[in-house]
């Protein structure tokens, strides 16, 4: 498969997919870049990606489509909006599961690729995580805090030739991957210490290292951290405490991603939808069939669904249909 992987497609030019783009088109890969907002894509089309942090000040030109139907063909898409456009963006997709594409969801919390395999078919549906941070902090405009390996496999689960050599390709180019053979409980990782922070930055305006130099807020996402780890467990998720503590301190680490606002503190400083349904909702609906009592977290989703009604419309109250 790997002699045929070289065109990839990227929904959504936030922060990571815009450095996912521009690592994997530095590395020899033709990407495309698209995004809705066509403020960012005309101001990536004038300029290029302008990045700044990690690596140094540089820019980066990319080809950019406003509508991802205009997208003809691509051997790997990543999918990378926000979990509230995931379904619409999935429709708009379907003439590209028709021609082969791998779709990788590398967004967060629970849910999204789920939705991607209803449409688009299970065995066109890879998860994906990272730790890497990035934030686009204005038009065409990109912050990179450095890197951390990134996980891929096949949402129905197992290792295969086809994730080795995505994993392959994409490391070739710049972007260190490894492929999983249960991608579900990478993923859930990654989840806890968002279900740990999230809504502790968002409502506080706070980086992850900054919250966790805070005692009682410490003592809150520690708290919240042991609840997320219950519904897991509920899920027959399996994960050892010390190590799910280890990946949370690679989250935070000052210095690093730990400088970043999590996305979820970015879209409620940018008065728009957050995934809040997708990093808590999901996860609390868990708790309740599993008859879990977990305050912190519910508190957590309701102080950040409490924030939204400043500004988000009644059709964001819950994750679409």
């Amino acid at each position: 498969m790997s002699k045929r992987i070289h065109t990839v497609a990227i929904v959504g030019a936030g922060g990571m997919g815009g450095l996912f783009g521009t690592i994997l088109s530095e590395g020899g890969l033709e990407v495309t870049l698209v995004d809705t907002n066509r403020e960012q894509i005309e101001a990536i089309r004038a300029n290029g990606l302008r990045i700044s942090g990690f690596g140094g000040e540089r820019a980066h030109m990319l080809r950019t489509e406003h509508d991802v139907t205009m997208v003809k063909q691509a051997d790997i898409v990543l999918v990378q909006c926000k979990g509230t456009a995931t379904r619409e963006a999935a429709r708009s997709m379907t003439h590209l599961a028709d021609s082969g594409s791998i779709f990788i969801s590398f967004q967060n919390g629970l849910g999204n690729e789920d939705i991607l395999t209803e449409i688009l078919g299970s065995e066109n549906v890879f998860g994906g995580l990272t730790s890497m941070a990035g934030a686009c902090i204005g038009p065409g405009q990109y912050q990179d805090f450095g890197r951390a390996p990134c996980f891929i496999g096949e949402w129905v689960g197992g290792m295969t030739v086809r994730a080795e050599e995505i994993a392959a390709v994409f490391t070739k180019a710049g972007l260190e991957t490894s492929a999983s053979t249960d991608i579900k409980v990478d993923i859930w990782k990654k989840l806890l210490g968002n279900m740990a922070m999230s809504a502790a930055a968002g409502v506080t305006n706070l980086t992850s290292a900054e919250v966790l130099m805070i005692d009682p807020l410490r003592d809150v996402c520690f708290t919240a951290l042991d609840e997320a780890i219950s519904i897991a467990h509920s899920q027959n998720i399996e994960l050892d405490h010390s190590e799910v503590l280890k990946g949370l301190e690679i989250m935070t680490a000052a210095g690093g991603s730990g400088e970043n606002k999590p996305s979820l503190c970015l879209d409620i400083l940018a008065r728009r939808p957050s995934e809040v349904e997708f990093i808590y909702g999901t996860a609390l609906k868990l708790a309740d069939a599993a008859g879990l009592a977990v305050p912190t977290l519910r508190s957590f989703y309701a102080l950040v669904k409490g924030i939204e009604t400043h500004y988000v419309g009644s059709d964001y109250n819950t994750i679409k249909a």
